[in-house]
């Protein structure tokens, strides 16, 4: 008998336990209170940009089937709604700090998912890790690259993308080191090369006001297209900054906006990834002349997208006659 009970108990436990996690799963975000403690984007239909692609990917790590297009469209909406309603949080569609720490998982070398494809975009189009492939292998370019983001951000850089990492990679914020997003802001309010307009007609924020927001870690208030917008907020993405103190090395340039404004619904304003110039190195781009070429190029060669950089002359919309639009990836 002394033998005969400790192993029924044994079973008996066993047959109680819940069943282990698929050998594949990637465990999930710690778990956190009511509330995030972090301020994070919050996301909702109409919006675009890499963050959306961010989101779209880590849907469908859930097992969501949707296009991954950087446009937060009615499908996307669809399966946030229906993930909200799976894990317990308020079904609105609008994807802020709660919504964001369940939806993300923690990955590291070794693991293969779209949630990997969702790091490794944000690693390449978002902060200039070229050499990182979206392939959804964490292998030892991803890591390479994650450790050195890490470290330039004042976190621990150990190759795991966690809770805390996920956060910089989607809003670009930093707690620290060199080059971050918030230095690069507040290099650029300092510099007399940058005019920043503070003009109040526009929606939104000027574009003064969006660096300074930046600058003290804050989301910079966009404008709007039409009501769904207006209100919102982004973070200015690092490598559009970066892009513009380049810039200012050797040139002199006038904001008259970033985030701010009304431009049309996806624009790459409301991303925090484009601005425009109205004066470049003294002379108004108010008409067409050979300073909208030279603005262009400038920004091309600082690494704006070719593709969405447009002048008076390089211009399928009509609407860039009076100022050179720049916009980073």
């Amino acid at each position: 008998m002394s033998v005969r009970v400790p192993l029924l108990l044994t079973l008996l436990l066993s047959s109680c336990a819940a069943p282990p996690a698929p050998p594949t799963a990637l465990s999930s975000a710690p778990a956190l209170g009511v509330q995030s403690v972090l301020t994070w984007q919050a996301l909702r239909q109409g919006d675009s940009g890499r963050d959306v692609v961010t989101l779209q990917y880590l849907l469908r790590h859930r097992g969501y089937t949707l296009s991954v297009d950087g446009a937060f469209g009615a499908g996307t909406d669809s399966a946030v709604r229906a993930f909200q309603g799976s894990n317990g949080l308020t079904v609105d569609g609008i994807v802020g700090g709660n919504t964001w720490e369940k939806l993300i998982v923690t990955v590291r070398q070794g693991d293969s998912s779209n949630a990997v494809r969702a790091v490794q975009d944000q690693l390449r189009s978002g902060y200039g890790y070229t050499a990182v492939t979206v392939d959804g292998a964490f292998g030892s370019g991803t890591n390479t690259a994650v450790r050195d983001f890490q470290g330039k951000r004042g976190l621990s850089a150990d190759g795991v993308v966690g809770l805390n990492t996920w956060h910089a990679l989607v809003t670009g914020a930093s707690t620290g080191g060199s080059s971050t997003t918030a230095s690069l802001a507040q290099g650029l309010l300092n510099t007399s090369r940058v005019t920043l307009g503070t003009g109040s007609s526009t929606t939104g924020g000027s574009p003064r006001q969006n660096m300074q927001d930046t600058a003290a870690g804050r989301a910079a208030t966009r404008g709007c297209a039409s009501n769904a917008n207006c209100g919102l907020t982004v973070y200015l993405k690092k490598s559009m900054l970066q892009g513009m103190s380049d810039l200012s090395r050797s040139n002199s340039f006038y904001v008259t906006s970033i985030a701010g404004g009304v431009h049309s619904t996806y624009s790459d304003h409301y991303a925090g990834l484009a601005f425009d110039i109205g004066t470049w190195n003294g002379v108004s781009l108010g008409s067409p002349n050979s300073s909208h070429t030279a603005a262009r190029n400038a920004c091309i060669a600082a690494g704006s997208d070719p593709g969405q950089t447009f002048d008076a002359y390089h211009d399928p919309t009509g609407g860039h006659s009076n100022h050179v639009h720049c916009a980073w990836n």
